[in-house]
């Protein structure tokens, strides 16, 4: 009966962990996530400040209907030099790419919020010395939505 119990409660927050990155996500991307599934999520901003990042994979039956109004993918060269950047850690150094294995999207579209600036321009952000920015990449041939947000 105890295993039981333990076992429903790790049920529960499992599930509720989930519940609230959806919700997270749905709030950040301003998405309606109802036909779409968080399959993972990992969040290290446990750095000076809240420094860190955050990925969060998502799987969707249906592509968001606001994602049609996003950019048309390829990234813009200024969201590309950011996404380029070498994270380096005890195992070596790897773009975003490569730490989250994301594929390079070609058909698709693509959010970004510069949340130093508050806004969606993008020609500020290689200029200055910290990253604070949200961006959204959804492969339309997969229906599956890339989120990943830096701050240094």
């Amino acid at each position: 009966m105890k295993n039981k119990i333990i076992f429903l409660i790790l049920i529960i927050l499992l599930l509720t962990g989930c519940t609230n990155q959806k919700q997270y996500i749905s709030k950040i991307m301003n998405l309606n996530l109802d036909n779409c599934t968080v399959e993972t999520y990992k969040d290290n901003h446990s750095g000076f400040l809240g420094d860190g990042q955050y990925f969060a994979k998502v799987k969707c039956s249906s592509t968001p209907k606001e994602v049609l109004k996003w950019k048309s993918m390829p990234l813009s060269n200024e969201i590309q030099k950011a996404t380029d950047l070498a994270f380096c850690t005890g195992d070596g150094c790897k773009t975003m790419y490569e730490l989250y294995n994301i594929p390079k999207i070609k058909d698709g579209y693509y959010y970004f919020y510069d949340r130093q600036n508050k806004t969606t321009d993008d020609t500020e952000l290689n200029i200055r010395s910290s990253y604070n920015f949200s961006l959204g990449i959804y492969d339309i041939n997969n229906n599956t939505l890339y989120i990943y947000e830096l701050d240094t």
